[in-house]
Protein backbone atom coordinates (compact mmCIF):
# COMPACT_ATOMS: atom_id res chain seq x y z
CA UNK A 1 0.00 0.00 0.00
CA UNK A 2 1.28 3.39 -1.16
CA UNK A 3 1.29 5.85 1.25
CA UNK A 4 1.17 10.12 0.47
CA UNK A 5 4.00 11.97 2.19
CA UNK A 6 1.62 14.23 2.81
CA UNK A 7 -0.04 12.37 4.80
CA UNK A 8 2.61 11.42 7.35
CA UNK A 9 3.22 13.04 10.51
CA UNK A 10 5.75 15.80 10.23
CA UNK A 11 7.46 15.85 13.47
CA UNK A 12 9.29 18.50 12.52
CA UNK A 13 6.97 20.65 14.53
CA UNK A 14 6.61 18.73 17.26
CA UNK A 15 7.45 20.84 20.57
CA UNK A 16 8.02 17.31 22.22
CA UNK A 17 10.65 16.06 19.92
CA UNK A 18 12.65 19.13 19.54
CA UNK A 19 12.59 19.68 23.28
CA UNK A 20 13.95 16.59 23.56
CA UNK A 21 16.65 17.12 21.36
CA UNK A 22 17.47 20.58 22.80
CA UNK A 23 17.55 19.46 25.96
CA UNK A 24 19.88 16.78 25.11
CA UNK A 25 21.99 18.77 23.25
CA UNK A 26 22.54 21.36 26.16
CA UNK A 27 23.29 19.01 28.38
CA UNK A 28 26.11 17.24 26.64
CA UNK A 29 27.32 20.87 26.70
CA UNK A 30 27.13 21.68 30.13
CA UNK A 31 28.81 18.24 30.62
CA UNK A 32 31.98 18.97 28.28
CA UNK A 33 32.09 22.20 30.38
CA UNK A 34 31.77 20.87 33.75
CA UNK A 35 34.36 17.90 32.21
CA UNK A 36 37.53 19.33 34.49
CA UNK A 37 35.79 18.91 37.54
CA UNK A 38 34.37 15.17 37.32
CA UNK A 39 30.92 15.70 37.81
CA UNK A 40 28.05 15.85 35.20
CA UNK A 41 25.62 18.88 34.69
CA UNK A 42 23.08 16.80 36.49
CA UNK A 43 25.17 15.76 39.80
CA UNK A 44 26.45 19.69 39.83
CA UNK A 45 22.92 20.67 39.54
CA UNK A 46 21.61 18.38 42.29
CA UNK A 47 24.78 19.28 44.44
CA UNK A 48 23.29 22.88 44.21
CA UNK A 49 19.72 22.52 45.03
CA UNK A 50 21.26 20.48 48.18
CA UNK A 51 22.94 22.93 48.62
CA UNK A 52 20.01 25.69 48.83
CA UNK A 53 18.76 23.72 52.19
CA UNK A 54 21.12 23.94 54.60
CA UNK A 55 18.75 21.21 56.55
CA UNK A 56 19.25 19.48 53.86
CA UNK A 57 16.07 17.26 51.45
CA UNK A 58 14.56 14.12 51.32
CA UNK A 59 14.81 12.27 47.86
CA UNK A 60 10.80 12.94 47.32
CA UNK A 61 11.84 16.79 48.22
CA UNK A 62 14.78 16.88 46.07
CA UNK A 63 12.95 14.90 43.08
CA UNK A 64 10.04 17.20 43.23
CA UNK A 65 12.13 20.99 43.50
CA UNK A 66 14.54 19.74 40.76
CA UNK A 67 11.81 18.58 38.70
CA UNK A 68 13.29 15.33 37.96
CA UNK A 69 11.39 11.81 38.79
CA UNK A 70 12.70 9.97 41.83
CA UNK A 71 14.46 7.25 39.96
CA UNK A 72 16.87 9.40 38.56
CA UNK A 73 17.45 11.23 41.38
CA UNK A 74 17.91 8.65 43.80
CA UNK A 75 20.86 7.17 41.35
CA UNK A 76 22.05 10.05 40.50
CA UNK A 77 22.38 10.77 45.01
CA UNK A 78 24.21 7.26 45.12
CA UNK A 79 26.58 8.48 42.87
CA UNK A 80 27.56 11.17 44.66
CA UNK A 81 27.07 9.63 47.67
CA UNK A 82 30.02 7.06 47.20
CA UNK A 83 32.18 9.96 45.55
CA UNK A 84 31.52 11.50 49.30
CA UNK A 85 30.04 14.52 48.27
CA UNK A 86 26.80 14.02 49.78
CA UNK A 87 25.64 12.58 53.38
CA UNK A 88 22.78 10.52 53.48
CA UNK A 89 21.12 10.15 56.88
CA UNK A 90 18.14 8.53 58.41
CA UNK A 91 15.98 10.98 60.07
CA UNK A 92 15.18 11.00 63.84
CA UNK A 93 11.36 11.47 63.97
CA UNK A 94 11.00 8.85 60.91
CA UNK A 95 13.17 6.27 60.12
CA UNK A 96 12.19 5.41 56.77
CA UNK A 97 13.04 9.28 55.88
CA UNK A 98 16.69 10.37 54.25
CA UNK A 99 17.62 13.58 54.82
CA UNK A 100 20.26 14.23 52.42
CA UNK A 101 23.14 17.07 52.78
CA UNK A 102 25.99 18.26 51.19
CA UNK A 103 29.34 17.06 52.86
CA UNK A 104 32.65 19.67 52.92
CA UNK A 105 34.11 17.68 49.77
CA UNK A 106 30.10 18.15 48.08
CA UNK A 107 30.96 21.72 48.89
CA UNK A 108 34.12 21.54 47.91
CA UNK A 109 33.11 20.09 44.97
CA UNK A 110 30.26 22.61 43.99
CA UNK A 111 32.51 25.67 44.76
CA UNK A 112 34.99 24.44 42.07
CA UNK A 113 32.94 23.68 39.51
CA UNK A 114 31.01 26.82 39.69
CA UNK A 115 33.49 28.59 37.90
CA UNK A 116 33.41 26.24 34.88
CA UNK A 117 28.99 26.26 34.97
CA UNK A 118 28.98 30.46 35.35
CA UNK A 119 32.06 30.22 31.95
CA UNK A 120 29.20 28.03 30.13
CA UNK A 121 26.13 30.02 31.19
CA UNK A 122 27.76 33.03 30.11
CA UNK A 123 28.97 31.65 26.82
CA UNK A 124 25.34 30.32 26.13
CA UNK A 125 23.41 33.37 27.14
CA UNK A 126 25.90 35.19 24.91
CA UNK A 127 25.85 33.21 21.88
CA UNK A 128 21.59 33.67 21.99
CA UNK A 129 21.63 37.26 23.33
CA UNK A 130 20.33 38.54 26.07
CA UNK A 131 16.66 39.45 24.96
CA UNK A 132 16.74 36.33 23.18
CA UNK A 133 17.59 34.18 26.31
CA UNK A 134 15.39 36.12 28.76
CA UNK A 135 12.10 35.20 26.42
CA UNK A 136 13.54 31.74 26.25
CA UNK A 137 13.68 31.66 29.96
CA UNK A 138 9.96 32.85 30.05
CA UNK A 139 9.06 30.32 27.54
CA UNK A 140 10.23 27.38 29.21
CA UNK A 141 8.70 28.69 32.71
CA UNK A 142 5.68 28.73 30.89
CA UNK A 143 5.87 25.04 29.77
CA UNK A 144 6.71 24.02 33.55
CA UNK A 145 2.96 25.10 33.90
CA UNK A 146 1.50 23.51 31.63
CA UNK A 147 0.79 19.56 33.77
CA UNK A 148 0.05 21.68 37.01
Amino acid sequence: MKTDKKEEPRLINCACRNLRMTTRMVTQYYDKALNDSGIKSTQFALLNDIASKEEGLSINELAEYSMMDQTTVTRNIEILRKNGYVIVQTEEKDSRRKRITLSDEGKEKLKDALPLWKNAQTNLQQSIGDEQYKNFLETLSLLKKINN
